[in-house]
């Protein structure tokens, strides 16, 4: 648009300079030029002062004539000039422009891999798999989620399996096991009665799950006892109130005060009942050996 502009004044300006030519003006400012003389004109006296007269007239007709034809020419030429004229200034105002614009589309490309400040839902979007890929992943995904999770349960179940067999088992050997008795003295009197704690643990049942060997080193069986230190192995003894009658030995040790006496029972819900017929959880014990 700017170049079009120059083009134009430039016309303009020649036209102007070929006007006042033809109308024989001076392009100098009028301020600088002398104050005008009247003009006085000079009128033929003789033939020969007619012939000059006619003579100049005509040199000045030739004159203006040609200096018209060349300004015409000038004039038509710059006005051919315009289209060629715009088209250099405008390509030259786009040239320089080329390269900002072209740094502005390689930032706009470049900028979505920019990181936080980038645009990351374009970065996502171009880094994404079409959507059949992306269907096909997600069915896969699910697919081995589901496979893991069957495994899991599957591998939770036999393990369940395993360790029920493993504690039926055991209860199966300790219901089995005979009586076992390691025939020693207990270093008590005969008939010492002692105020003990009564507590019963065993194998299946509320709280069970002690089906293996005791600390004397035999296998548990009813009739057995853990005892505290001060009961040594091997003692046997009598509970007073017991409703059973039974004679139970001291074979197994646990965590237990004096004067304490713990009793096995291969289920503890029947232990549970028996010791809510014995009436309490404190009673008296009487050493048989």
């Amino acid at each position: 648009m700017s170049g079009a502009r120059a083009a134009m004044m430039v016309a303009g300006t020649a036209i102007a300079v070929m006007l006042a030519l033809l109308n024989d003006r001076r392009l100098t400012p009028v301020f600088v030029e002398a104050a005008p003389q009247p003009f006085t004109p000079a009128l033929p006296t003789t033939s020969g002062d007619v012939a000059a007269t006619l003579s100049a007239s005509r040199n000045v007709l030739v004159r203006s004539f040609l200096t018209g034809t060349l300004m015409a020419c000038l004039a038509m030429a710059a006005v051919a000039s315009m289209p060629a004229v715009t088209t250099i200034v405008t390509t030259a105002l786009s040239t320089s422009s080329e390269p900002a614009a072209a740094e502005t589309i390689a930032e706009q490309e470049t900028r979505p891999a920019a990181g936080v400040a980038g645009n990351w839902e374009r970065a996502y979007a171009a880094a994404a798999p079409p959507i059949g890929e992306l269907g096909e992943v997600v069915v896969a995904g699910a697919r081995e989620q589901h496979f893991k999770e069957l495994e899991a349960a599957l591998n939770t179940i036999a393990a369940q399996r395993r360790a029920e067999a493993a504690r039926q088992s055991q209860v199966a050997a300790a219901q089995r096991a005979p009586a076992t008795s390691l025939n020693r003295a207990s270093g008590l009197a005969p008939g010492t009665i002692l105020r003990s704690r009564i507590t019963i643990y065993g194998c299946t049942g509320p709280g069970g799950g002690f089906c293996g060997n005791m600390a004397a080193g035999v296998r548990v069986f009813e009739g057995a006892a853990a005892c505290s230190r001060n009961l040594p192995f091997g003692t046997k003894f009598k509970i007073h109130s017991d409703p059973t009658g039974r004679v139970y030995e001291c074979l197994d040790r646990g965590a237990l005060s004096a004067t304490w006496v713990d009793i096995f029972f291969y289920n503890t819900s029947e232990g549970i009942r028996w010791q809510s017929l014995l009436g309490g959880t404190t009673a008296d014990i009487e050493i048989v050996n």
